[in-house]
């Protein structure tokens, strides 16, 4: 659920967040790449790629790495108040900073309207926390911490999340014991992930097999049985904004982001033709430019070549010529 916090609600929450980040260290692990200062989304992509890389050339492209990607489906309606509760308090958050959340996300009630008719009433709301909340994304991070640890329990190489986004990375001589070690730590993480009320997304589920040396990855590569549902290899992966492709270049990426850079240049058109140049500029800067260039610094380990940055420099002068009144 939804909700729009008043200004005053969400100044409050990021007083308290500053003050429970502190504590953070108690309990995130080191590779829950959100809610930690100095980690981003990038940098959980940056570290799976470098390990990709590192046992490639260590073992002279012998080994062969896999990756089971993950999705908490509803991630902030399973928060469980009391579990949370347990939680903090066993990892040393402060007892005014526990009553303080619990209190914040208790005796709280929505009313679903559409703008034309409302419920009758309103309905009160036992578990989740409201989004839009300053708060959520550390809370629930706390909340799924006890996933995070001691990922070698699951007999991968390494877990990594950022938020509600997993990547359990499994490294070994094939593809196919790549397969069977991740469809065995895939539902054991179910089942703790159940535990605490928490479920992963069936659909959202995906298995990427990585290139190694010479050996491209196909289509008909040993899968994942996830449940009773098999989840086959994906040749194009999306991880966190960043996508791959079954030969690890940046053609696919590019591709992406130049086709969202360019809706956005598209809908910005109208205004970037009626304001002056230097405020157009601006505008394209802090609206375009971020999409177009996103994530492209975890190709600069592998050499881009110049078919490769064609369209993002048929973006930038279609821009310029925007901006310029060309």
């Amino acid at each position: 659920m939804i909700s729009l916090l008043p200004t005053l609600s969400k100044t409050i929450e990021h007083v308290a967040l500053a003050r429970m980040t502190v504590f953070a260290p108690n309990c995130l692990s080191p590779l829950q790449f959100a809610c930690q200062k100095g980690y981003s989304a990038l940098d959980a992509v940056h570290l799976t790629l470098e390990k990709v890389y590192k046992v490639y050339k260590v073992s002279n492209d012998k080994l062969y790495s896999s990756a089971l990607f993950l999705d908490i489906q509803g991630t902030f309606d399973k928060v469980l108040h009391q579990r949370l509760a347990e939680i903090m308090i066993n990892n040393n958050f402060p007892p005014y900073l526990v009553d303080w959340v619990q209190s914040n996300l208790s005796d709280r009630s929505v009313q679903i309207t559409d703008g034309v008719a409302s419920e009758p009433a309103f309905t009160p709301i036992q578990v989740g926390t409201p989004q839009g909340s300053p708060l959520l994304p550390f809370l629930f991070n706390v909340y799924s911490s006890p996933l995070c640890h001691n990922h070698e329990r699951l007999g991968v190489y390494l877990m990594i999340s950022y938020v509600d986004d997993y990547c359990l990375l499994a490294i070994s001589v094939s593809w196919q014991q790549n397969a069977n070690t991740l469809t065995a730590a895939g539902n054991q993480l179910q089942l703790e992930a159940n535990q605490g009320g928490m479920n992963f997304d069936l659909s959202k589920t995906e298995l990427f097999h990585f290139p190694c040396g010479k050996n491209i990855p196909t289509a008909v590569l040993p899968g994942v049985q996830f449940g009773e549902h098999h989840i086959p290899n994906n040749l194009e992966q999306r991880w966190v904004g960043v996508f791959f492709d079954r030969r690890l270049q940046a053609t696919l990426h590019i591709e992406k982001h130049v086709a969202k850079a360019g809706k956005i240049l598209y809908k910005l058109a109208p205004l970037l033709k009626k304001v002056k140049p230097e405020m157009a500029s601006q505008l394209t800067k802090g609206t375009v430019m971020p999409a177009l260039t996103f994530g492209l610094e975890i190709y600069t380990r592998n050499y881009i070549n110049n078919r490769e940055v064609v369209p993002i420099n048929v973006c930038l002068k279609a821009a310029a010529k925007i901006i310029t009144g060309g």
